[in-house]
């Protein structure tokens, strides 16, 4: 027992954390290498919910869908039983941030939810993880449902049914392409750059929703193995062209020219693409629309990122936002919220 003022030294078999990787997940792997049950691994991280039997069977039984939190006496005394400092577990464990501490001071305290107060959980690519040492399934804490591992050329998401294994994308090449354009787009503009693919992927979901048996994207489905009209298949099928979209949205804002004129050569640019891509230009208008609508006139002001990132700037261009778009997104979030587009 760890005693009345917690544990005194680490753990005899120590793990390292996964980048991104989620509390729980760590906790459980910490757990298994040092032979220790759940249970018995949490009354040595102080009180809280979920310490009976049946609460960490479950939470063993299912990882995929439960996350732990702390406050910071029950992150000291993890970080004591990690053998690491708590400053790197919180570098590495986003439940760990400051805004996921749980309150109180005066003793060590842990909760165990059956869903993270925000985020997903998505399976960690088995190769990445392997890589590092790490032979169990893990989970990353995620702002988004799903993530693409561009050097595995893996999808991997918060499926909850069996198996849980990422997806092999060796037979769309294209999403792994446009996912590391995304990554170009970011690296170019920062956070403007990311809101606009955030905006180009709400458009193409729209598109998918109105037109969910276009070829390419039952194709790209079944080609994963997926039923073509899941929700799980949805953000896989239309990367490619949200990226593609993003790319044409951010020549829009890098033009001072928003007229009539302007924005119907883009909308025709747009359209065209659509028919490209074998998809119902006269469906699909209405979300084109709605971004013009925000995006109408040219801004003067930097987003906030650049601004408290002056060693930034000179890597990344500045091209800000138009005050439509900036009045209605999130800095923070999953892709929906860093969208002007509901």
């Amino acid at each position: 027992m760890p005693g009345l003022y917690g544990p005194r030294q680490p753990l005899p078999l120590r793990v390292q954390p996964l980048p991104g990787e989620s509390t729980g997940s760590f906790v459980n792997r910490l757990a298994h290498a040092n032979g220790l049950g759940l249970a018995d691994f949490l009354q040595r991280v102080g009180q809280g919910t979920g310490s009976s039997s049946d609460d960490a069977a479950r939470v063993a039984k299912y990882p995929q869908c439960t996350e732990m939190y702390v406050n910071g006496p029950g992150l000291e005394y993890l970080a004591m039983l990690a053998g690491e400092p708590a400053a790197v577990l919180r570098r590495a464990l986003p439940g760990l941030a400051t805004r996921h501490l749980l309150p109180g001071n005066a003793e060590a305290v842990w909760k165990w939810p059956w869903q993270p107060s925000e985020g997903h959980l998505v399976r960690c690519c088995t190769r990445c993880a392997e890589v590092r040492g790490v032979r169990e399934p893990a989970w990353w804490l995620m702002s988004d449902s799903w993530r693409v591992c561009a050097r595995h050329r893996r999808w991997c998401d918060d499926s909850r049914t069996e198996p849980q294994d990422e997806l092999s994308l060796k037979e769309l090449p294209e999403v792994v392409t446009a996912h590391l354009e995304r990554t170009r787009l970011h690296k170019q503009f920062g956070r403007s750059g990311a809101e606009l693919f955030a905006d180009a992927f709400q458009v193409a979901a729209d598109w998918w929703r109105a037109m969910p048996m276009a070829l390419r994207w039952v194709h790209r489905a079944w080609a994963c193995g997926l039923e073509d009209r899941s929700s799980r298949a949805m953000p896989l099928v239309i990367y490619p062209e949200a990226a593609r979209l993003a790319q044409l949205m951010a020549e829009f804002e890098q033009s001072d020219i928003r007229d009539t004129n302007a924005r119907a050569r883009w909308l025709g640019k747009a359209e065209a693409l659509m028919e490209v891509w074998e998809l119902d230009a006269q469906a699909g208008g209405a979300p084109l629309l709605g971004w013009l609508h925000h995006h109408r006139s040219p801004t003067a002001t930097v987003p906030a990122d650049t601004e408290t990132q002056p060693a930034t700037r000179t890597k990344q261009e500045r091209l800000p936002l138009a005050p439509g778009h900036n009045r209605l997104v999130s800095p923070t979030g999953p892709l929906e919220a860093r969208s002007c587009l509901t």
